[in-house]
């Protein structure tokens, strides 16, 4: 049998507080860098790099420094300028590019997905029942916030741009919730023998593993995407 009882500091408040703070203070931080000093970050890549920041710590504050963050941005004056460095950092790389890509998904889904959660253990649904029922929150919040915001920006019509969102966010959210599942499903109950309520300190420490595992396995995913023209990535300029 899987021994996972190591994985139970992701229960306790030593652990789960200083993450968050963490993970707040950051996207606090990263909400004001990219209004007013990494502007060239699309609209919907600013709302969801707070979400990760702030469920990823400071694993997703690492990353935003990274990838989404062009060296010396903060020196450079006016927006042409700052969107030719953005551009150049991001665009040829494609590590950043499809960073951007699922930063972008896991962003939106995860508000969406996190909501339904702490929904579902509210009302004691059963496994399948919370897994179909975070799948389609996240993927209607994933696609008509995030995901139609940014297909708006190459699509001719609304239409098509809802189209184009639903299509995307399809094959990604796919994948998130397979991390999420597997999470659930079966490392959580292996380490704390019990799916967590929302007033726990283990529900938002499996929350953000979860995420981060969908993070994970959605990666590829995203990759394929951008290859094939499903999603544009991180660095396009409109």
């Amino acid at each position: 049998m899987i021994e996972l009882g190591w994985l139970s500091f992701l229960a306790e408040p030593w652990f789960v507080l200083p993450f968050y703070a963490i993970g707040l203070i950051g996207a606090v931080w990263v909400t004001w860098d990219a209004y007013h000093t990494n502007t060239p970050l699309k609209p919907a890549m600013r709302w969801a790099w707070p979400v990760i920041v702030f469920f990823f710590g400071p694993v997703g504050l690492a990353l935003y420094l990274l990838t989404a963050r062009a060296p010396g941005i903060g020196q450079v004056d006016g927006e042409e300028e700052k969107q030719e460095r953005h551009n150049a950092y991001v665009m040829h790389d494609w590590f950043r590019r499809t960073t951007g890509s699922v930063i972008h998904c896991v962003g939106g889904d995860g508000v969406g997905i996190v909501t339904a959660m702490i929904m579902a253990r509210v009302f004691d649904l059963g496994f399948w029942e919370e897994w179909w029922f975070e799948y389609l929150v996240g993927y209607l919040m994933g696609t008509l916030i995030f995901q139609y915001k940014a297909m708006s920006m190459h699509a001719s019509s609304w239409p098509r741009a809802i189209y184009m969102a639903f299509r995307g966010e399809w094959y990604s959210m796919l994948s998130v919730m397979a991390g999420m599942g597997l999470v659930m499903g079966l490392v959580t109950p292996l380490a704390v023998t019990e799916q967590p309520d929302p007033d726990t300190y283990a529900f938002w420490g499996f929350a953000a593993l979860g995420l981060f595992v969908g993070f994970l396995l959605t990666y590829p995913m995203n990759w394929l995407e951008i290859k094939v023209g499903y999603k544009h990535g991180m660095g396009r300029q409109h």
